[in-house]
Formats: C-alpha cells, structure tokens, sequence
C-alpha cells in the first residue's frame, strides 16, 4: 500500500522541492553570515558586469582610434586597459573567494542536518528497513550534498550575471544597432533596435532546439550517478568482508558481480556521451553563428559610413552579450541536468527520511512486559500475534529459527516499528543491547571499548581487566592504538570485545542476540560464568541455541504465532 504522505511530496511541483531544500539554510544560525556572503558575491558580480561594460567601451574607442589613427592616444589607451583589466582581476578574485566561503559554510549545514536526520531519531536502520532498495545514502550525504551547493551557486550566479549583463548590453546594443527600415506587403515598416530582436529570436529558437536534442541528458546523469555509487559500494563491502569470500573461493563470483555493475556504468556511459555529442556539436555551432552573425547584420551600415569600426566592434560584443544572455538555458543545459539529477537524489533521500514508519512507541517500566502484542515483517506477514508476558529475571529466549527472535529483540530495542499493542522497557540507559553482528569502529581499542560514549570516567585499569576477563589479555597493551579491528579480529574475539564493553558499561539490563556464538562450548559457559560472576546485578536477557544456555527463565517461540514464558 502507498505511503499517503510519500505520493502527497512526490506531487509537488519540483521548484517548490528545491525551495523546501534550500530555504532552511537562509534562515538558520548561518543567516547572518551566509546573508553577508551572498550579498558580498551578488554585489561584486555586479561589479565585474560593469567592468565588462568599462572594457567594451575601450575596446570601441581602440578600433575608432585605429581606424582613425589617432597614435596619441595608443599609449593611454594600453594603460587604461592595464587599469581596467587589474580592476577585473582583483573584483575576480574577491567574488571566487567570498562564494567558496559560502559554498562551503552551505555544505557544511546540510551536511550536519541530513546526517543529524538520518542518524537521528533511530532513523538509520528504519530507513533501511522501510527502502531497502535505496542506494547509498551515505554517497547522497558525501558527495551529491557537495554537488548541489556547488551547483546551485554556480548556476545561480551565473544567471544573476547574466540578467546584469542582458539589461546592461542591450542599452547599447539598442543605441548602436539602430533602426530596420523595410517595405512589406505594400507598407514601410521600422524596427528600432533590430539587433535585440534579432538576438532574441535567435536564442529562443536555440532554446526550443537545445531541449528538443539534449532533454534526455538528466535522466541519463541521474542513472550514471546511481550506477557509479552502486560500483563504489560493491567495492567497498568485497574488502570489508574479503575474508568471508576468500574463504568461500568467491573472487570470480565477486568479479563477475563487479563486472556486471560496472557494465551498467559503460552502457549508460555510452548512451550519455552519445547524447553530450548532439549536444556538443548543436551548442558549438550555435556559439560560433553567433561570434559571425552579428557582423554579417551590421556589416551594411559599416559600409554605409553609418558605423565606425570601433562602433561596429561593440555592436558584435553587444550582440553577443545579450545572445549569451537570452542562451543561458542553451549553454547551462548540461549543467542543469546534472544539478536536477543531483537535487533529484537528495529530494529523494529527504522525503524517504520524512516518510519513515513512526518510531516504536515503548514505554517506560521497571521491566520489559508486552500485552496484547502482534510482531509483523516490514510487509506485514506475522510472526507473533496477541501475546502477552513479563520478564522479571534473566531469561533465555529460544525458539525455531524464523520464529521472531532477533525481531522481538529490536523491539524491545526500539529499533522494529512493525508491532502493534502495548510494549514497555526499563530506562534506556539501563539497557544494553549487543547484536549478531559486532560492530567495531575504526578508533582506539579504549573508543570501542566506551563506544558509543565519547568519553570514559572510569579507570585506566577496568579496560585492562575487562579485556583479561573476556581472555584478551594480550589486546591491553594496545588500548591507545587505532585498528580496524573489525578486521583484524576474529568472529569470536569480535564477540569477547563486545563481552569486556559490557564488563566495562555494566548495565542493569543485558540483551544478547546469539552475542556468544561463536565460541566453542567450553568457551561460552566460562564467559557466562564472568557475566554471572562481574555483572551479579545484571539481568541477562538471552537469545541463544547454546545447549549449555541456562537463566532463571525460558522464553520459548515455538511457532510464529505463540510465546510461552516458563518460570
């Protein structure tokens, strides 16, 4: 069934969705500065629209003055260029530094805000669980975040540059070009300022003609941007997991794989130069008309004594400068297409983020209990249906596998939203839950230790302890060191590191899902045993298919629609 609140985002107009996008920024703890800035480049693009205005008046008086060869002035006329091009320069530079300022005062914003939402709130994992076929979100953060800013300014500017220079042109292209007489259909007929209806005309029909060739470039960058993302992703998870595939002898099967998706990026490659070609060759002989063509439309009044040569040069700039205006959307359309592919991904990622599953409703009690419980798949297939239970004591949790362990283990984490009916937990800090798969981060052995805490109020010595009593007594030496110990540790080291976390973080409420797996038997009751001895005050709540597995309780998931609590 279709989220309402999806179809009611993806309804709306698309500017609106860039606006939505943008318009946080401008009015965050940023505005004041980000304000200053923008006003800075706006005020200094008008600056350099002005020298190039200072610059085509020069450049009219320099070919009057040779073409009436007044020498004097040769030299004067050199150092007003060597002043006006300096101007330009230094104007230049100002602009180019104050908009990389913005640019990545902007970035930095919504960098922190989308990791802010999608880390936030739990969200991670029910975004994954509710978009499973979402690609790469962290490329949406890294990279199309840093695109969009650098886009959206660019163009943005540059449109505002041109709007400067269209008003500005066209004034002297109006003086200079003059008036079209003619005699059609049997009456006279005036044209004032011929020339910027005839750039007009001309950069309309280009427009209509670029988006005729060129419109399928954006859906061809959004399919490159997805491919490219989805090969680095391969990438990434054949070296995080190259063990496990050496192992299995799967280098081909992954080099098939990675080849396949990288085939995906040559095929769309393909389809995508094709297209630029068109469009290339369209765009560079439309560019290159319009150097020739306003020479050829004043090049009568220049042999009519009408024009000087100067006033001819200035014309031509002029004609240009009011086409390049009224082409923006000729010359831009490629840049508009990877700009709308990029802000496609990130409304995308942002409204999968606003259109989540609510966030388990758990209460607060002294101990987990459900009633009138129903546990559902992310498709609404059920695994438990109108249960009701406390735990009072440490339990183990058993059952088939596919009977609903690991799920009801994430609601009673918070993590799972598919659930109706009442479900409470101790205190959040009062819990911890260690997954089937350990994660470790790429820090310090004391940072994973304390992990996800920044920082550790205990002694030095209880990590050294906690690593002797999970039998890692030679990992204490390197509790300042920085590894990727996901890596380097094996998969029953990864799970006594995560034993010595909970040595270390003593909570009053102790999750484990299949936390002890893979240790031999004798191994798993001595680490019991540690937990039992060190953690006294601990309830352990334990989904296991350890034999040697005992507690005060026994939950049992003996089929996907009945639990059973045995004292």
């Amino acid at each position: 069934m279709s989220n309402p609140n999806l179809l009611a985002l993806r309804d709306k107009r698309f500017m609106h969705q860039v606006w939505t996008l943008t318009k946080p920024f401008w009015g965050s703890s940023e505005k004041r500065v980000a304000w200053a800035l923008l006003l800075s480049v706006v005020a200094l693009n008008y600056l350099i629209v002005e020298v190039a205005v200072l610059y085509s008046n020069w450049n009219r008086d320099f070919f009057n003055l040779m073409q009436n060869e007044e020498w004097h002035n040769f030299w004067p006329m050199l150092a007003t260029f060597v002043v006006i091009m300096g101007g330009y320069t230094i104007v230049d530079l100002a602009e180019e530094y104050l908009r990389r300022t913005l640019r990545i005062r902007w970035r930095r914003w919504l960098t922190h805000t989308y990791l802010s939402n999608w880390l936030g709130g739990q969200r991670l994992y029910r975004h994954q669980l509710a978009y499973p076929s979402s690609d790469n979100p962290d490329q949406r953060i890294s990279q199309d975040i840093r695109d969009f800013c650098d886009q959206t300014l660019s163009m943005g500017l540059g449109l505002l540059r041109t709007i400067t220079s269209l008003f500005s042109f066209t004034i002297i292209l109006w003086n200079l070009s003059g008036s079209l007489e003619f005699e059609f259909a049997g009456n006279q007929w005036v044209i004032p300022g011929y020339m910027v209806w005839v750039a007009i005309v001309y950069s309309v029909i280009g427009t209509w003609l670029t988006h005729k060739i060129a419109k399928r470039l954006i859906p061809l960058n959004f399919e490159q941007e997805k491919s490219e993302a989805d090969f680095r992703f391969h990438l990434m998870r054949v070296r995080e997991h190259a063990e496990s595939i050496a192992l299995q002898r799967g280098e081909e099967a992954e080099n098939l794989r990675t080849q396949q998706l990288f085939s995906k990026i040559w095929h769309n490659w393909q389809h995508l130069t094709g297209m630029k070609l068109k469009y290339g060759a369209f765009n560079s002989g439309y560019n290159e008309i319009a150097r020739i063509f306003p020479y050829l439309v004043a090049s009568p009044r220049l042999m009519s004594g009408a024009l000087q040569l100067g006033d001819m040069m200035q014309t031509a700039t002029g004609f240009y400068r009011v086409q390049e205006a009224f082409s923006w959307f000729v010359d831009s359309y490629e840049s508009v297409a990877d700009w709308k592919a990029v802000t496609d991904r990130l409304i995308t990622f942002e409204t999968q983020l606003e259109t989540l599953p609510d966030q388990s409703d758990i209460g607060v009690s002294d101990n987990p209990t459900w009633s009138n419980f129903n546990l559902y798949t992310p498709s609404y297939k059920d695994l438990l249906k109108h249960q009701s239970g406390e735990i009072t004591a440490s339990t183990v949790i058993k059952g088939k596998s596919g009977s609903g362990k690991t799920t009801l283990f994430r609601t009673f984490a918070g993590v799972w939203p598919y659930h109706t009916g009442q479900v409470s937990m101790p205190a959040q800090d009062d819990c911890m839950f260690v997954p089937q798969k350990p994660y470790l981060p790429n820090a310090t052995l004391k940072q994973v230790l304390i992990y996800p805490k920044p920082e550790f109020d205990g002694a030095h010595q209880e990590l050294v302890e906690a690593l002797h009593l999970a039998e890692l007594p030679e990992l204490a030496a390197e509790l300042d060191s920085v590894s990727n110990w996901q890596q380097r540790l094996s998969g029953g080291e990864l799970q006594k590191i995560m034993l010595a976390k909970c040595l270390v973080n003593k909570p009053k409420w102790l999750f484990l899902d299949e936390s002890l797996s893979a240790l031999d038997p004798e191994s798993y009751v001595q680490m019991k045993q540690v937990i039992a001895e060190q953690l006294h005050a601990t309830r352990v709540v334990e989904i296991t298919h350890k034999e040697q597995a005992t507690a005060q309780s026994e939950l049992v998931l003996n089929s996907k629609v009945q639990a059973i609590l045995n004292a």
